[in-house]
Order: structure tokens, then C-alpha cells, then sequence
């Protein structure tokens, strides 16, 4: 077995302060180097400051702070962490449900492309949010003050065009969206750069999936729980999934044939966290091994996360949003070590 950690950042005040702090969290992070290769790609700053200024304005301070905090220019720090214009995503498989009481999810891809950071974050001009963090400024799922859950999760890059990444769209809904509704309407708003399913839920009961290509978007809505994987369900949107839907298919089902309904937030998380389940995955040499799980009741106002095989992190998010710090600095969890190649 192998440890794998993600570093809790903690930050309040204002928007370039909380880039600021989240840069002096990636100071040692060999995932800088991976997305340094993004730089030479392209030069999009204009495009990407005319989105942020006119949905998310908050966020060009905070890519002001990432960018002194990490010693580079703020056009530097837009190219490479906003998320706008990337290389078309490689497959990853996330699985999770949503109903009015609670959202679970699982995360799955490879530790090598992962950012191994959990931040608590308390804007002065946005919601505050708890969430992992993606290329810094995104999210693979997260809630916040209000209550809003949502989580990504890759279809395909059928259609693929110049736009937002997942995780920049989420991180834009956990910033400025109260209710699922407001998130379906920003979306529609927003340039989609590939095909993604995203799970979300609010405090008011209201739950869907959204189905998202770079041409159309579809909603998938029900009174009773949702299941969300890696393929769209809707029939204007299915010519987009992949050749092979095998793996979400099973998944999908696993959890339609499940009584989800009747679990408790602990025991709907072990569901998904449990080693020996089937929606939890360790093949992560090609990028399907199961890396955190993140679960948040709509009632309680409990968040329940770890990382794999990891000890489990347990609050009361009003706490936290009331200023009450956490005492803990670093999540730990284990994952099955690679084998060597034969021969």
C-alpha cells in the first residue's frame, strides 16, 4: 500500500487573499509542474477575464493572488489555473447520488493528476465553500454555505471546443449559486468545453443531474434519488457518450438496485468508500482508482470526506463558516501501489 495525503487549506477575507494563501499551499506541490506544461498552449486572457468579469468577477483577484503568491504574472496564472481553453480531458469515472436529504460521491482518477487539496474557503465577495481543489482555482465537488452540493463527473470529448473546464464551471455554481436552479440557468449561460454529467442538490430538497455537451444541455429531474455516473441518460444528448459505457453502466445500476433511500449518511458513505464495494475502484495506472469519497446531508448540515481507505473527516459546516477553524492541517489515506511492469 502506498499513503496518499491532501493539505486542508484554510482561508477567509478577500479574494486575493484566499489566492494568495492557496498559492503558498502549492509552494511544494509537484502538480505545479504538470500544469507549467500548459502555458506555451495558448494565450486567452482577454477571453478568459470577459467571462470572469461578467459571472465570477471575484475570481481575477484571486488569480492576482495566485499569482504573487506563486511569482508569476497574472496573465501567467489565468492561462495556466483558470481553467478556460485546456488540453480535451483524459477518461475518469466518478460515481454519485442525490436525493433531498443527502449527495455522495466518489472521485476517481490518478493520484499523479490530482491536486491533494481540500480548501475551506470564506470569500468576502462570494459563498463560502468546502471543496477539492482542481488546477487550484477549480473544484471536483463541493459544497457551500448555502447548502448547494455538486460534483463533476466526464462523459466524453465528443464535440470538444474552446471553453470552461467542469471544474471552473463548478467552482463558479459553489461561488455563486444558492439553489440547483440557479446552477442550471448559469449553465446554460456558460461555453462548455466537453461533454460532463454534474450531480447537485440543495438545501431546499431540490436535486438533479445535469447533462452538459459544448451544443445542448439537458436536466434529469426526479421527486425520488438520482444515480450520476459517466454517461448521459437523456436521449438528445446519448449520440455524445463513449463506444464503451460498460463500467458507468454497472455502476449506474448498482446504485438504481440499491435502497439508498432508506440509508443514513454514514451508512450511504460507507457505500461508496468501502474498499470491498463496487463503486470503489484501485486501478489507478489508468486512471480509475478511487480517491476520495465526499458526502454532505441537506438536513443535518454534516459533511462526512476522506481519501481512500482514509480516516474520515467529520463537521458541522456552520461551524466552520462561523469561523471555527479545523484543528487538523492534512488528510491521509492509502492506496494500492502500482505493480512494476513485467519483465
Amino acid at each position: 500500500m502506498e499513503q496518499i495525503q491532501a493539505a486542508i487549506i484554510q482561508a477567509r477575507g478577500n479574494a486575493y487573499q484566499i489566492g494568495k494563501k492557496t498559492a503558498a499551499a502549492y509552494t511544494e506541490n509537484p502538480i505545479l509542474q504538470q500544469f507549467s506544461q500548459l502555458s506555451f498552449l495558448r494565450n486567452d486572457y482577454e477571453e478568459i477575464k470577459a467571462i470572469f468579469s461578467n459571472y465570477a468577477p471575484h475570481l481575477l483577484d484571486e488569480v492576482k493572488g495566485l499569482a504573487d503568491g506563486l511569482g508569476i504574472t497574472q496573465q501567467e496564472a489565468a492561462v495556466l489555473y483558470s481553467g478556460y481553453n485546456m488540453p480535451r480531458p483524459q477518461a475518469l469515472g466518478c460515481s454519485a447520488y442525490v436525493d433531498q436529504y443527502q449527495y455522495v460521491r466518489n472521485y476517481d482518477f490518478s493520484p499523479t493528476l490530482y491536486d491533494h487539496c481540500l480548501s475551506f474557503i470564506a470569500p468576502e465577495e462570494a459563498y463560502g465553500s468546502i471543496g477539492y481543489n482542481l488546477q487550484l482555482l477549480g473544484r471536483h465537488d463541493g459544497v457551500n454555505e448555502k447548502g448547494l452540493a455538486i460534483g463533476l463527473h466526464f462523459v466524453s470529448n465528443s464535440g470538444y471546443q474552446k471553453g470552461l473546464s467542469a471544474w471552473s464551471v463548478i467552482r463558479m455554481a459553489l461561488d455563486m449559486c444558492e439553489t440547483t436552479q440557479q446552477v442550471i440557468d448559469l449553465f446554460k449561460e456558460l461555453p462548455h468545453a466537453a461533454c460532463y454529467n454534474f450531480s447537485v442538490g440543495d438545501a431546499k430538497g431540490s436535486h438533479a443531474v445535469i447533462e452538459v455537451s459544448p451544443k445542448k444541455i439537458c436536466v434529469r429531474s426526479s421527486i425520488a434519488g438520482l444515480s450520476c455516473v459517466n454517461h448521459f441518460k437523456h436521449g438528445d444528448l446519448e449520440a455524445f457518450n463513449r463506444h464503451d459505457m460498460t463500467s458507468s453502466a454497472k455502476r449506474d445500476n448498482f446504485i438504481l438496485n440499491t435502497d439508498t433511500s432508506k440509508m443514513t449518511q454514514k451508512e450511504l458513505f460507507n457505500l461508496f468508500a468501502n474498499p470491498a464495494s463496487p463503486l470503489f475502484f484501485d486501478d489507478y495506472d489508468h486512471l480509475f482508482g478511487t480517491l476520495h469519497t465526499f458526502a454532505y446531508s441537506f438536513q443535518t448540515r454534516q459533511l462526512i470526506t476522506a481519501l481512500a481507505r482514509g480516516n474520515l473527516l467529520e463537521i458541522d459546516i456552520e461551524d466552520w463558516f462561523a469561523g471555527r477553524d479545523l484543528k487538523i492541517d492534512t488528510l491521509y489515506g492509502t492506496i494500492k501501489k502500482s505493480l512494476p511492469p513485467e519483465g
